[in-house]
């Protein structure tokens, strides 16, 4: 799997299904993605491969010229993104991977909405053919206020938006905050300020640091709510060890070297590529870890649910109506029985 190969196959196509990778919803993405956004799916990507699903990314955006491209990997358990677009790219990754979906294709469809702002149509409020004829100082008046009020709810509800998003990101904060203690929980949070930096210095990295930091955030939050303080500084000594090798692999003497200075490094664009893939190791090991917090729930849950299906399988109507239309009752005969009000 060749980055040339998928931009000449999928350059041209808004939704490309590359190599047999699937999504669940390709044609009803394909009616409801904005004109400027394009979606391609591919394989997971081979460890031993230097291929970069960022690269992809930016490489067929330059080819189409879109002003985003989410590259989709089509990964058993839970889909993975790239993305590269004209706008803030860390922040669409981020929001792909906040709606907790598997198929990558309902994650892309969630958002749609928010990748690029709806057009304006051209105004047709003149005298053309099939056009309505407004004539009078009134009419101008009801136009221009029936305009201002749309550009009015067009602002408060993505005013609404971001400030929603970021009420979330500061109580995600302020979770961590007491997740994060001790020593270990101290290097951890330091850890994550550290990669947010890197994120913002390398925009060659796209959406992985902001989502692995997002991730492993949202671990220790849980963890800290449904486990037990042994399991919190267990995770928290990890981490630690995780995130310091992954520091110093992005540090100046290594990632950032190699960047500014390819010609002095050999198989440079090799070496960039392995440290994206640990990125997305570490990342998914977060979100496995998170799984696994929530499985270890899972069992009370079903517990009741299965109690609760099981009860109401078993209902009859009888049992709520015990002496009305009963086997014996006479055709025709509804009345009320004895006990009701007023007989």
């Amino acid at each position: 799997m060749g980055t040339d190969a998928i931009v000449s196959s999928c350059a041209k196509q808004q939704v490309c299904l590359y190599d047999g990778a699937q999504i669940g919803n390709a044609d009803d993405l394909q009616s409801t993605l904005p004109q400027g956004v394009q979606v391609v799916v591919i394989p997971r990507p081979d460890q031993a491969q230097a291929v970069s699903s960022n690269s992809v990314a930016e490489a067929v955006r330059a080819q189409s010229g879109k002003d985003t491209v989410i590259v989709i990997e089509d990964q058993p358990g839970s889909d993975r993104f790239a993305v590269s677009s004209t706008g803030d790219a860390a922040q669409i990754s981020k929001d792909l991977y906040s709606q907790g979906q598997a198929d990558g294709g309902a994650a892309v469809a969630a958002i749609s909405g928010q990748l690029v702002p709806a057009a304006d149509g051209p105004d047709d409020g003149g005298a053309g053919a099939g056009g309505l004829l407004v004539s009078g100082a009134v009419g101008v008046v009801v136009i221009a206020a029936a305009i201002g009020t749309v550009i009015a709810v067009r602002r408060n509800k993505k005013k609404k938006r971001v400030l929603t998003r970021k009420e979330a990101d500061r109580r995600l904060e302020a979770d961590l905050d007491d997740a994060l203690n001790g020593e270990d929980g101290e290097f951890v949070s330091q850890a994550i300020d550290e990669l947010e930096e890197i994120a913002q210095a390398y925009p060659d990295l796209g959406g992985r640091l902001p989502a692995l930091t997002h991730h492993v955030s949202e671990l220790f939050v849980r963890v800290r709510k449904r486990g037990t303080d042994q399991q919190v500084r267990l995770l928290q000594g990890r981490y630690k060890d995780t995130l310091g090798k992954l520091l110093k692999a992005l540090g100046p003497d290594y990632y950032g070297d190699i960047r500014a200075n390819p010609q002095y490094w050999s198989n440079p664009g090799g070496r960039l590529d392995e440290v994206r893939r640990a990125i997305e190791s570490v990342d998914q090991q977060a979100v496995d870890n998170i799984r696994q917090v929530n499985e270890s729930r899972d069992l009370e849950f079903q517990v009741a649910l299965d109690s609760l299906s099981r009860s109401v399988t078993e209902a009859k109507l009888s049992d709520v109506y015990s002496d009305r239309d009963t086997p014996d009752s006479t055709p025709g005969d509804h009345r009320p029985p004895p006990s009701a009000p007023g007989y």
